[in-house]
């Protein structure tokens, strides 16, 4: 449908607004933000309609409570018209410095540039605003308040309101969402398929707004009271900041000669840390205000009152990725929310504004116009996304600055010398504050320039003394940043391998100090995936993206912290999210968080396990671990197994034990026998263990999945009467397609009977032996020769927690056993202890049983078991609510069954596969499809993630339902 036709067009009850030639942008929201852009692309002949929840505010009065003024730099007001800029100047009051009133009352002044044009302008937010309406309106934009969006269709750049006439519909070319932190375009775009990452966090302070009113004669009042005239600083205006640790007060003065002022503070401290629980009448607001903020008190008379007037608001950031889907953006607070302390919001805001419009116009050089909204969207989100995350990250960092080290005297002295150092060498230093404020190099760039600068004066300091040795400081701080930077590559240019100079290789040691900062940064960066990952904030799986070149081998050391942004913000999100909860398509779960603790303490304390008087201890635990496993299954005593990394090894384990049972010059010629629906790995392990493809039969299924034993036994006859050795039965204890599990009962009798070995491939659903369903499903396993069994399937550990358990231990030794070297002594002959290098494939191997011994013994197996069942439940719970579906088809289970559902659509494989790729772009859930041989193409989703719940079912039906109604609307006449 073309963009007039939709314009012509009713959906849902929404009256869509009238045709208008052209290009036209719905920008959602009618803030500042939303009206620079809308005067942005009226420049680019757009029409433009700005739809705004709230009443215009131009005529509001009295409005205060939560709007402390905005703080202008170069970087937001190069994104403004000349004449705007210089009615801001009339409305607004230039702040070169911080004015900081210590706690025992002395006075300091921090200039922020020794440049004296550099300042910020502080303006109040209401001004800003209403000065950008009315230039919006000028430059014909047409804006509609007391609209509030309710829904958005990214993909169409389609958007509905609720009015006072009703609902209202709009669609267009480009939809911008300017909605603020709780944007309703956001939320929208995240439910359409575009996999947004959002993170959203708030941080432990609440603020009010207290005013200080002009003084007697309408000047400022702070000026007033500290005008020195030994001290020129004094008759400046500055950004008044009171530190005290967890609080802030911060005050902006006004034209009219008021200030503006905000207290920050927790809404919840330990111990004797003032917090707004502590304020909860005016005797304590002006007790605190007595003690920590004396010098305010006579000059804000209404102080108690202002703090009480109105709750505390709280502060959150907002990280988000992508910035678009379809023809819809996302500017400002709704792509990144950040805290005020560094006062950025805005001029970021101002700043997405002018690049995206950069782009849009350079796009259109080469494009019309919607090809030139396609090609500008991703790449305003590649260059965008970094900054933001970068300026929320420093915003954080700021508030810890104001309230903790403004004060400090070693603070402002360093401050102090980092301006000498660019007065000195302004092309070799930038001081963060002047970067980020006052020149238009992207924050992330800033960053990463600043961790290098920092890296070197903080060692200069360490070796100097920052009073006395300042010009020493500054003379080597300039040398050592003057050095060439050195790639990170193997060789120099000139091919010859030698170091370069000033190279710095760094030792391999790390001190105690350094371990600890280095588990810490991890530490968080892991626990916040994982609430990541519980909240759904990630999808289930990313778009594909290119494939980024290999990198050279590192000759030189890198920073943690931008080695940890490009692990957890580059190289993760990609691909498949087996983590996920809403990730249905494989069988492997989520992974314990404490499974993996367990791993690194191995791998940590890096003991060798292979043989037992290596490692006692550890031994003992792998071994009780491998009991456990057994006495699951149905094994006795004398049964033992070998833990592995994945189910592929262990079924290649179990055919070369049953080989070792015949004898070797007819082992080529013996037979495995699985069903058609075995997994593939049972021929890979063949082939490992030195079989011809041909040697593997795969015997036909019921359709029930199950292999049909009555096949099974005519093709072993067969295979005898012609001299051919039966070599194993691979009985499939959950199949990946459906889950079904083979009646191992009935295999059992036939290998009894035939003398060969019996293997159950129970890597799916061994340890649903837990429940009293998975019992009756695998009931026999305790007669097979093998059994394996995954844990990062059914146990929901990380990957690599697999085991092959043997029903008798002697079968493992016979397999792999090899007569000790004498090297190695220490080889036990002891059948109560276990040299495992003795009874797998491999000699060294890292001490793999903590993954599974840490969380059993911190849960119970019978944690395990309620949470198997679960998902057994609501596999049922799905298929059932699959069934109500028009049009969809689920294949029979059986019961009991595993936690796996098939379905497909009816007709041709086209509109299964179409709906599943469909239902994937969403990222809420994923999901696969598959063959199977009486159904055809069908969708598969494995229920095997310890936090998949019945809000995942209930997302993947909403999201069938949706992907099945827009097949249905393109399809249509």
């Amino acid at each position: 449908m073309s963009r007039g036709d939709r314009e012509q067009t009713e959906t849902d009850g929404a009256t869509l607004m009238p045709n208008t030639p052209g290009l036209r942008a719905t920008v959602v929201g009618a803030g500042p933000v939303a009206c620079l852009t809308a005067i942005g692309l009226r420049g680019q002949e757009f029409e433009v309609d700005l739809y705004e929840r709230g009443p215009d505010p131009r005529g509001a009065t009295g409005l205060r409570g939560h709007s402390f003024n905005l703080t202008l730099t170069k970087r937001g007001l190069d994104s403004l018209d000349p004449a705007v800029v210089e009615a801001l100047y009339a409305h607004g009051v230039p702040l070169p410095q911080r004015v900081i009133h210590g706690q025992d009352g002395s006075i300091s002044y921090q200039q922020y540039s020794l440049d004296p044009s550099h300042h910020l302008l502080s303006i109040p937010r209401a001004l800003l605003h209403r000065i950008l309406i009315d230039e919006a309106e000028r430059a014909g934009a047409r804006i509609h308040f007391q609209h509030d969006c309710i829904a958005v269709d990214p993909i169409e750049a389609t958007a509905s309101f609720v009015a006072d006439e009703g609902v209202v519909g709009s669609a267009a070319d480009l939809l911008v969402g300017c909605d603020g932190a709780n944007s309703t375009v956001r939320h929208e775009i995240s439910r359409h398929g575009s996999r947004m990452t959002m993170r959203q966090e708030y941080v432990q302070d609440g603020f009010v707004e207290i005013v200080v009113p002009a003084a007697a004669d309408g000047g400022h009042a702070l000026m007033q009271a500290l005008h020195d005239p030994a001290e020129p600083a004094s008759r400046k205006h500055g950004l008044h900041v009171w530190p005290r640790g967890e609080s802030v007060l911060i005050a902006q003065p006004n034209v009219d000669g008021t200030y503006t002022a905000g207290l920050w503070m927790p809404l919840t401290a330990d111990g004797d840390t003032p917090d707004w629980r502590t304020l909860r009448g005016r005797a304590a607001v002006e007790a605190m205000f007595t003690e920590h903020f004396a010098d305010l008190v006579p000059m804000a008379p209404d102080y108690a009152d202002d703090v009480l007037r109105f709750p505390p608001a709280p502060l959150k950031t907002i990280r988000c990725d992508p910035y678009h889907h379809g023809r819809t953006v996302l500017m400002g607070d709704s792509a990144h929310t950040l805290v005020p302390f560094f006062g950025q919001g805005i001029n970021c805001s101002f700043e997405d504004v002018r690049t995206f419009l950069t782009l849009l116009a350079a796009k259109r050089c080469d494009a019309d116009g919607p090809g030139a909204i396609a090609a500008a969207l991703p790449e305003y989100t590649r260059l965008r996304k970094p900054a933001g995350h970068a300026i929320s990250d420093m915003s954080l960092a700021m508030a810890r600055e104001l309230k903790q080290q403004a004060g400090d005297p070693n603070f402002h002295h360093r401050s102090n010398l980092e301006k000498s150092l660019q007065a000195a060498h302004p092309d070799l230093y930038v001081p963060l504050y002047h970067a980020v404020a006052f020149t238009e190099t992207p924050y992330h760039e800033v960053v990463a320039r600043h961790r290098r600068q920092r890296a070197v004066l903080d060692e200069l300091c360490r070796r100097y003394d920052p009073y006395a040795d300042k010009d020493q400081i500054i003379a080597e701080c300039a040398t050592l940043l003057a050095l060439p930077r050195v790639d990170d590559a193997c060789d120099r240019a000139d091919g010859s391998g030698e170091e370069a100079p000033g190279a710095d290789i760094g030792s391999l040691d790390m001190d105690p100090a350094d371990q600890r900062r280095l588990l810490d940064a991890v530490s968080d960066r892991l626990t916040g995936l994982q609430e990541e990952l519980a909240a759904r904030n990630v999808p289930a799986s990313y778009p594909p993206q290119p494939v980024v070149a290999a990198s050279p081998l590192p000759r030189h050391g890198t920073e943690l912290e931008p080695l940890l942004d490009e692990l957890f913000d580059s190289a993760m999100p990609q691909g498949m999210m087996h983590a996920h909860p809403g990730f249905l398509a494989h069988v492997p779960s989520g992974g314990l968080f404490q499974a993996a603790v367990g791993e690194f303490v191995a791998r940590a304390s890096n003991r060798f396990a292979g043989a037992w008087a290596a490692a006692p201890g550890l031994a003992r635990i792998e071994t009780d671990v491998i009991d456990w496993f057994c006495s699951i299954m149905g094994y006795g005593p004398g049964s033992f197994g070998y833990l592995t990394t994945g189910g592929s090894i262990a079924n290649f384990m179990a055919v070369r034990c049953a080989l070792e049972r015949i004898p070797e010059h007819a082992r080529h010629r013996a037979r495995i026998y699985v069903s058609d629906q075995g997994h593939f790995s049972v021929a890979k392990a063949a082939r490992l263990a030195g079989l011809p493809a041909d040697r593997v039969v795969a015997v036909r299924t019921g359709l029930d999945y199950r292999m049909d034993v009555d096949a099974l036994r005519e093709a072993i006859a067969a295979d005898l009467r012609d001299g051919v050795p039966p070599g194993c039965i691979v009985a499939t204890g959950g199949t990946t397609n459906t889950g079904a599990v083979d009646d191992v009962e009935a295999l059992a009798v036939v290998a009894e009977e035939t003398g060969t070995w019996l293997h159950v491939d129970a890597c799916f659903g061994g340890f649903f032996r837990l429940t009293s369903r998975g019992r009756r499903l695998l009931a026999g396993s305790g007669r097979a020769d093998s059994i394996a069994v995954d844990g990062h399937k059914s146990l929901f550990l990380p990957h690599g927690s697999s085991a092959l358990l043997v029903r008798e231990k002697a079968t493992l030794r016979e397999a792999f056993a090899i007569p000790g070297a004498a090297y190695i002594p220490e080889l036990s002959t002891d059948e109560t202890t276990a040299d495992f290098m003795n009874y797998g494939p491999e000699v060294t191997r890292e001490f793999r049983g903590l993954t599974a011994w840490l969380p059993m013994r911190l849960h119970g197996a019978g944690a395990f078991e309620r949470a198997l069942d679960q998902k057994l439940d609501l596999a049922d719970r799905l298929a059932k609510r699959l069934a109500d579906l028009p049009g969809i088809d689920v294949v029979q289970r059986g019961a009991p069954h595993l936690p796996t559902v098939a379905f497909r659509v009816d007709g041709p494989p086209a509109g299964t596969i179409a709906l599943c790729e469909r239902v994937c772009e969403r990222g809420n859930v994923y999901v696969a499809t598959s063959v199977l041989p009486h159904e055809g193409t069908v969708i598969r989703a494995c229920l095997t993630h310890h936090l998949t719940d019945e809000m995942v079912v209930d997302q993947l039906i909403e999201d069938l339902q949706g992907a099945r109604s827009r097949q249905k609307r393109e399809v249509a006449p």
